[in-house]
């Protein structure tokens, strides 16, 4: 019995790493890597191809969540997220000794460009990268370590249960009902202003920006019965970070990648 108790408690800490590791569920993703590969140059996408054998970047969203399930996968347990008290900036924040968002994104750039990386090393950083960039615009993945960024923050939605977290990786996402290229398009485009200031801005900016956001969120929880005057509120927030999330994929690949 002792030993049972011991799986599950196991178990139940494995899948609440799983639950947080994952955002904006594959529809998201997938939509922040579509808007992305529309604005590669032709010369990004022919490093992308040499790497990955091929340039639609769709294909590849998924696959840091993906080898999350294969317990030989020497990448499958590093973190997609950054925890932060509500009150603060990422640079004076209290970091993980085991590593956050920000230092994976970090260590995956490096080996992308190292002269040393084999083509299979350079193109595990940069399927990384391609998913770590929309994990870095994702609320409750720059949130807080003491509920899991909002996994243990229980919500309703439409009546069924959920919690904060799922609410906005899946729920937002999932009730319009877009597929990935749909969600693309309701995402919409910048302004040439705001995509001239978003190349000047780092990693550590985005997770600032994002945490802003979190912030607002905890600060609006109210009752946790959620339903269309949420999604009213916060579904442009949604499309908006996923807009985001695109176009800075594709200035941080064609940077990256030039």
């Amino acid at each position: 019995m002792k030993k049972m108790r011991s799986y599950l408690l196991l178990l139940s800490v494995c899948i609440l790493s799983v639950q947080q590791a994952s955002a904006w569920g594959s529809t998201g993703h997938r939509a922040i890597a579509e808007i992305a590969y529309g604005q590669l140059s032709a010369k990004t996408k022919a490093k992308v191809k040499d790497i990955l054998g091929n340039d639609y970047l769709p294909l590849f969203a998924n696959w840091a969540d993906e080898i999350r399930s294969d317990k030989d996968n020497p990448y499958n347990s590093l973190p997609h997220y950054v925890n932060m008290p509500l009150d603060a900036k990422y640079e004076q924040a209290d970091k993980n000794p085991k590593g956050d968002l920000v230092s994976v994104m970090e260590n995956m750039v490096e080996m992308l460009q190292s002269k040393t990386s084999s083509n299979e090393e350079k193109a595990i950083a940069l399927k990384f990268i391609i998913h770590l960039v929309g994990d870095a615009h994702q609320p409750m993945h720059v949130a807080l370590s003491e509920d899991l960024g909002g996994n243990r923050v229980e919500v309703q939605w439409f009546r069924q249960k959920s919690n904060l977290h799922k609410l906005w990786d899946e729920d937002l996402i999932d009730y319009s009902r877009l597929s990935y290229k749909e969600l693309a398009v309701f995402a919409g485009e910048p302004q040439k202003e705001e995509l001239r200031e978003w190349q000047n801005i780092s990693v550590v900016d985005w997770i600032d920006e994002t945490h802003e956001i979190t912030k607002n969120i905890y600060e609006n929880l109210g009752d946790k019965n959620y339903s269309y005057v949420y999604n009213y509120q916060y579904s442009p927030v949604v499309y908006q970070q996923i807009q985001k999330a695109g176009y800075r994929l594709a200035l941080f690949l064609n940077k990256l990648l030039e």
